[in-house]
């Protein structure tokens, strides 16, 4: 009843007030150079500047510019998707967060949930593989990765079905997709091995747009791993692999000339780090490819910097990470570098079970919401573009996902607050992957 009485004691706006808010002439912001205003809008989050897409026919352009994707890159730091894989049950959604830095060491988080009902392929089971400007490769087997591929962009809730391949291969170790500068093409790369144990690793390439599957020739021995979480530099993808006797595990494939390349790793590295290649962790960094090295320690690990591309001697000890979690008895620890701030904190991946935030002055970790799972996920670097499939397919069948419930809704759900109050370095560790984290 108090409320009642209060809201009812407040006067109405008159007339002449009413009138004092309404801009008088045209529109300020409107007169602004476009140059001015495409660096104002590639400095929003995503759920605000899907909105401002609705302001007028000018900013819809802009924001649907493929360029104007990459200039956000600059803007905003990377942001992170996650793909969870529950032991019991399927997981049909991928959660992404974006960060936005606050003053002193303080970062806000935006979250949104794409899934199979309202932006990814209708598909009951899923494995995330990469990104590449805002565009998604998925495959349609979960882990097996023996399923079709698509290529879509959640944002709009648009994708592409990719036609099989020869099917005389049936192991398909390895998938990734890339740009061309060049030819402005988007490909799609799929390393194979056929039925026979004689049979020599074979590499197929897919430009979207042409519709077949080309083979272009023998691939790497060694078994690939994913592809990192952030590891596309100079129009290639890089990634390590395991196994094989041979100590060049850092591949590199260009999609302009789409040709396989093997980078030299540090020449100081001992035995232990090149038996151990499953420990380390790849990345791009300010334009540089860097490599983290854990050595005898647990507690920490040394990041390296290639500084110039290709060159072995070029490999410089730029960072050391100490301070982390002691190791379980029954598992190896592995941080992954995900995402560096400005303020110099550093958001690591733990065991693909959390996402935790490293202080350099401090030297200690905080827990953060990033990742609230209570399985294993799989991460990788993404950034959200508007253009369309239809801009970038050339001929191929689009298709977007529709939910006649949510169809004004861009996304699924999303939330955003402080993020790094979390436990201290002295509180219980982590768990390794044997139960849920501390």
């Amino acid at each position: 009843m108090r409320r009642r009485k209060r809201v009812a004691n407040i006067s109405p706006i008159n007339t002449e007030e009413q009138e004092e808010w309404q801009p008088k002439g045209p529109c300020r912001f409107q007169q602004l150079p476009q140059a001015l205003v495409i660096d104002i809008l590639s400095r929003l989050l995503v759920k605000t500047l899907f909105n401002c897409r609705c302001v007028c026919k000018s900013w819809l352009s802009i924001i649907s510019d493929p360029h104007f994707s990459h200039m956000r890159l600059s803007k905003l730091p990377i942001g992170i998707l996650i793909k969870t894989r529950p032991e019991k049950r399927k997981s049909r959604v991928i959660d992404f967060t974006q960060i936005e830095e606050c003053a002193g060491s303080h970062f806000q988080l935006e979250k949104m949930r794409f899934s199979t009902k309202n932006n990814l392929p209708p598909l009951s089971e899923f494995e995330l593989i990469n990104s590449c400007n805002g565009l998604l490769l998925l495959s349609g087997a979960g882990p097996i990765r023996d399923g079709p591929l698509y290529v879509c962009n959640p944002i709009l809730g648009e994708f592409i079905t990719l036609p099989p391949t020869d099917g005389r291969r049936l192991c398909y170790s390895f998938f990734g997709l890339g740009y061309s500068v060049a030819t402005k093409e988007y490909k799609v790369l799929q390393t194979c091995s056929g039925n026979d144990r004689t049979d020599e690793n074979e590499a197929q390439i897919y430009t979207i747009g042409s519709g077949v599957w080309k083979s272009i020739g023998k691939t790497p021995q060694d078994s690939a791993q994913l592809a990192p979480f952030n590891a596309v530099l100079h129009g290639a993808l890089h990634w390590l692999s395991f196994g094989g006797r041979t100590f060049e595990f850092i591949h590199t494939f260009n999609f302009g000339t789409e040709q396989f390349r093997t980078l030299p790793p540090p020449g100081y590295f001992e035995p232990f780090e090149k038996l151990f290649k499953e420990c380390l962790k790849l990345g791009v960094l300010d334009g540089y490819l860097f490599l983290c090295v854990c050595g005898d320690d647990p507690r920490k690990f040394d990041m390296w910097v290639m500084k110039d591309y290709g060159v072995q001697e070029s490999w410089t000890k730029t960072l050391v990470v100490e301070g982390l979690y002691l190791p379980t008895e029954l598992a190896n620890d592995v941080y992954e570098p995900l995402v560096f701030l400005r303020n110099g904190d550093i958001l690591l991946c733990y065991n693909d079970w959390i996402v935790v935030c490293y202080n350099q002055g401090t030297k200690s970790l905080k827990e953060t919401r990033v990742a609230r799972t209570r399985s294993h996920f799989r991460a990788i670097g993404y950034n959200p573009c508007f253009f369309s499939l239809h801009d970038v397919a050339k001929g191929e069948e689009v298709k977007r996902v529709r939910d006649k419930k949510n169809s004004k809704k861009p996304f699924g759900v999303g939330s955003s607050g402080c993020a790094n109050s979390g436990i201290p370095q002295k509180s219980k560790k982590l768990n390794s992957g044997s139960g849920l984290p501390a």
